[in-house]
């Protein structure tokens, strides 16, 4: 297996988290290429086993979903089409950390064009349902976070105790 320039080998718990998936026929368009939600999903999927390895998810089912995470808002620049049949691999890493929300980057490549064909941001807000309010991203998980994304973090400055969060 050929991994792309950037990406590391999926479920590997070095470098960046990494996903390999097949192009699915269901996800063309009249067009015969990718339809442009289904980076989202790819976007998605990603996010989600990142969210494995830094806690985020272990958090979620430790308080019985009581504090999870909350996408706020998300990004794509489309670079080139995907078609099928492909292979395309996403990663994603942490580039800016706050105090209750954090900006995920996340890049696309295409097998058959040996090529990254998108690259998108999300935010995401750790939120406490029950309150409808932000949380804390727990220290814990801060530091994983500084584990796996250090290289290109930035952390912003946490509101203290009277300030809002």
């Amino acid at each position: 297996m050929n991994v792309p320039p950037g990406f590391s080998v999926p479920d590997s718990l070095e470098g960046p988290v990494s996903i390999r998936q097949p192009v699915a026929w269901g996800e063309l368009d009249v067009l015969g290429h990718v339809n442009h939600t289904v980076h989202l999903r790819w976007f998605e999927n990603a996010r989600f086993q990142w969210f494995e390895r830094v806690g985020v998810a272990a958090l979620t089912r430790e308080t019985s979903s009581e504090i999870g995470p909350i996408l706020a808002r998300v990004t794509c620049e489309y670079r080139a089409p995907v078609e099928f049949p492909d292979v395309i691999w996403a990663r994603v890493a942490c580039v800016e950390l706050g105090g209750s929300s954090l900006r995920l980057q996340t890049h696309i490549w295409s097998e058959a064009r040996g090529r990254e064909v998108a690259q998108g941001e999300a935010v995401v807000v750790l939120v406490d349902y029950a309150s409808g309010r932000s949380s804390p991203i727990p220290e814990t998980i801060r530091a994983a976070i500084r584990a796996s994304d250090g290289a290109g973090l930035s952390e912003r400055a946490r509101p203290g105790p009277q300030e809002p969060v």
